[in-house]
């Protein structure tokens, strides 16, 4: 992979994340019964495991570009990206560093020295419920909820998130099942999660080893 498409790769899962962890944030937001129904049940759990599989689709090339992997997000710790194909990869955040390895290849980013930093900041700012984040940086353009499934559609209020992606468009019944990312020049990214569990909720040595290097 080269580097542009490494780049382009974090960014695509940075954007996920942001829209994940607003799902996943503390709704204090919230103007609806049905947006706190939403909310509510999904901040119920600290930890939770998943499988995923990103479809980016560039229209000006006619394709879809397929990733799968496994992801970890942990409130008092940040999300673990394993990326298992089309290269192996994890992508972790934290705090204070963004973290990318592979196999041959090391990176690091200190969050407040790098153009990642506002998104990854941001990132964890929605995670732990910061309503100012939250009403600065997105609209709420709709929310639906019912105990067999819910949907939220979100637009981008702040210049930096604009030049992301132009809507988010989320469904889910307990737990966040997909997310539609409309981007710019009719480019998108859909990123589906299955066998959400939150077990086991203690990380293992290798997840801790992997926060470690983000701390």
């Amino acid at each position: 992979m080269t580097s542009i498409n490494l780049q382009r790769a974090v960014w695509l899962v940075l954007a996920a994340i942001l829209s994940l962890s607003m799902l996943l944030s503390q709704p204090v937001y919230a103007q609806n019964l049905q947006l706190r129904q939403i909310f509510g049940q999904l901040s119920e759990t600290p930890t939770v495991r998943a499988n995923f599989e990103q479809q980016k689709k560039l229209a000006s090339m006619n394709k879809i570009f397929v990733s799968k992997g496994t992801v970890l997000f942990s409130k008092s710790q940040g999300v673990i990206w394993k990326i298992q194909t089309p290269v192996k990869a994890d992508l972790i955040v934290t705090p204070r560093k963004l973290v990318q390895k592979t196999q041959r290849t090391y990176s690091q980013i200190e969050i407040d020295k790098s153009p990642y930093g506002s998104v990854a900041t941001m990132f964890l700012q929605l995670m732990s419920g910061n309503e100012a984040a939250i009403s600065k940086n997105f609209n709420i353009v709709s929310a639906s909820y019912s105990p067999a499934q819910w949907n939220v559609a979100l637009t981008p209020k702040s210049s930096l998130f604009k030049k992301l992606f132009v809507r988010v468009d989320a469904q889910g019944q307990r737990y966040v099942d997909r997310i539609v990312i409309r981007e710019k020049a009719n480019n998108s990214t859909t990123i589906r999660f299955s066998q959400q569990t939150t077990q086991p909720q203690t990380l293992t040595a290798e997840e801790n080893a992997l926060f470690q290097l983000a701390k």
